[in-house]
């Protein structure tokens, strides 16, 4: 090897190209493996064999010259991206007809994700001025979809709801929204007239992957909806959580409005501050850079979004309440001359979460 900077960096550029070439081998191999899980009906995950990759890695970490967590991540980054190419690939059986109502950005994953996965899928838009972006018209796709997907925003769910159900649809009906308080009548008395109808929450933004995501599905009433909204995503690495459609609504409030809340009370916090926030990121502890970059997120996600899962949620009052008295109790508790509430406090928080 060259002694010289520039040659050992284009040494480097060529390792780092092998390592790609590498990947690129990796990743056909996976998508072989898949092909042959999708014509065999095995499902694409076996936590088994991912646990025996990761443990490949660590073992060769100190001798290769890199930190176990380091080897851990790398692992993990190749397992998620395999398990999810895998999981995109067509399954055995009859493509389903699908229409997503809702041209937003999880009504576009949907059509994306179904559409990769070997299902005719078609687009509605309820919206007037959005008419000319769709597809089929909705008394069409109701009458004619083995499936329809309602991903609206969460105000006009309802409405979009009972149209979709006055038209009798033969398909399984569907919703995505995050607050499931205002349809939970209408979708138990469909389910009580024998539409198959379920109501699902998907636990990520449409940029992410499906892989070890979060999907919850919701019981309305009827078991056979259940079962084929679970089948949307057989196969894909996804762990689905079944629930009754009633114990959604508090559960979110704590999963998405306490999270969304904690993240806009810290750069609420911040922006009342009158401190730079570049001279804090050039001092942050890692804790601060983690929250930092959460926070960052939420800010620039929907406003409108964000305020309806506050809004709409009936149990937001009681979550925000106990935030409040949350950080009532930090305030005295850290003013203490006596730490004694405050470590009492933290370890409340350890008990709660269990050994790390």
């Amino acid at each position: 090897m060259t002694d010289s900077v520039d040659g050992i960096r284009w040494k480097i550029e060529e390792l780092d190209n092998e390592i790609l070439d590498l990947i690129e081998k990796r990743m056909k191999a996976a998508m072989y493996m898949g092909n042959e899980k999708a014509r065999k009906g095995l499902p694409v995950r076996n936590e088994r064999v991912e646990e025996q990759v990761i443990e490949r890695y660590l073992e060769r970490a100190e001798s290769v010259g890199i930190s176990e967590a380091a080897a851990k991540e790398i692992a993990t980054i190749l397992i998620r991206e395999s398990v999810d190419a895998q999981g995109r690939l067509p399954r055995p059986g009859k493509p389903q007809d699908i229409l997503v109502i809702g041209t937003g950005k999880m009504g576009q994953w949907f059509v994306q994700f179904l559409s990769g996965r070997g299902h005719k899928v078609n687009v509605c838009d309820t919206r007037p001025s959005k008419a000319d972006r769709s597809t089929v018209s909705l008394k069409t796709g109701v009458k004619t979809s083995d499936m329809i997907i309602i991903a609206t925003p969460i105000p006009s769910t309802k409405q979009v709801l009972e149209e979709v159900l006055s038209l009798k649809p033969k398909g399984t009906v569907l919703d995505i929204t995050s607050v499931k308080d205002s349809i939970i009548p209408t979708m138990r008395k469909a389910a009580e007239e024998g539409l198959e109808v379920c109501s699902i929450h998907p636990m990520f933004g449409p940029e992410a992957s499906v892989y070890n995501r979060n999907i919850v599905i919701c019981d309305c009433g009827s078991s056979e909806a259940v079962e084929k909204a679970a089948g949307l995503f057989d196969g894909t690495g996804a762990k689905l959580t079944r629930i009754p459609v009633e114990e959604h609504d508090e559960l979110i409030s704590y999963v998405l409005g306490l999270s969304h809340a904690v993240n806009i009370a810290f750069f609420r916090t911040l922006t009342k501050s009158g401190v730079d926030f570049g001279g804090l990121d050039q001092i942050s502890s890692t804790t601060f850079s983690s929250q930092a970059t959460t926070s960052k997120r939420v800010a620039n996600e929907s406003p409108e979004l964000y305020y309806n899962i506050q809004h709409l949620n009936p149990h937001s009052r009681h979550c925000l309440e106990l935030f409040l008295q949350a950080v009532r109790d930090i305030e005295e508790f850290a003013l203490d001359k006596d730490g004694k509430r405050f470590i009492e406090m933290m370890q409340e928080g350890k008990d709660y979460f269990g050994e790390d």
